[in-house]
């Protein structure tokens, strides 16, 4: 197999450019959303209980969210190993397929978080429309967790069809056949 390209988003674009995108992500996401929801909606009273819940939700995602990329190739039979190691004083879970995926189950893979949640987010939304600051935040801040995904997912489109995924320490490669 000869490698089509090497994805590594620490070294391509920088941790604080990423930061700086996905913040202003969330940021235009939130507007986005919140704003004509109350424009539509102005008739509907906010509570502001529950605030306990939202911060629980923002600690819970992310381990979540490496959850659902798992899932998709756990249903389709690859080996997904998953570890957890302490970083200062935060649990970090990392996941790491022991084998090259196909494009497809990548392709899968990295957009399942996010048509989960914000699916997840929108049904609250619209069942606790009291609480819609609330989800509009949940969505705001699960897609700006979900820029690398995206950047991926750009990278991954353009490969050949036919290609395989294989994730090295910190990268992800693109491998195919000649």
């Amino acid at each position: 197999m000869n490698c089509w390209k090497t994805i590594n988003l620490s070294k391509d674009y920088g941790f604080h450019r990423l930061f700086i995108v996905s913040v202003l992500i969330m940021m235009i996401t939130f507007i986005s959303i919140y704003l004509p929801l109350v424009v539509f909606f102005p008739s509907i009273q906010l509570k502001e209980d529950y605030f306990f819940l939202l911060l629980l939700f923002i600690a819970g995602i992310v381990p979540c969210h490496k959850l659902l990329h798992a899932l998709p190739l756990w249903m389709s039979g690859y080996r997904v190993s998953l570890k957890l190691k302490f970083q200062s004083f935060m649990p970090i879970l990392f996941l790491k397929t022991n084998c090259n995926v196909s494009k497809a189950n990548m392709l899968l893979s990295l957009i399942t978080p996010f048509i989960v949640v914000t699916a997840f987010m929108t049904a609250g939304l619209i069942q606790f429309p009291s609480y819609l600051h609330y989800f509009c935040l949940g969505i705001a801040f699960h897609t700006g967790l979900c820029i690398t995904d995206f950047i991926f997912l750009s990278q991954l489109s353009k490969a050949p069809k036919a290609c395989f995924i294989e994730e090295a320490d910190e990268s992800f490669e693109i491998l195919f056949q000649k």
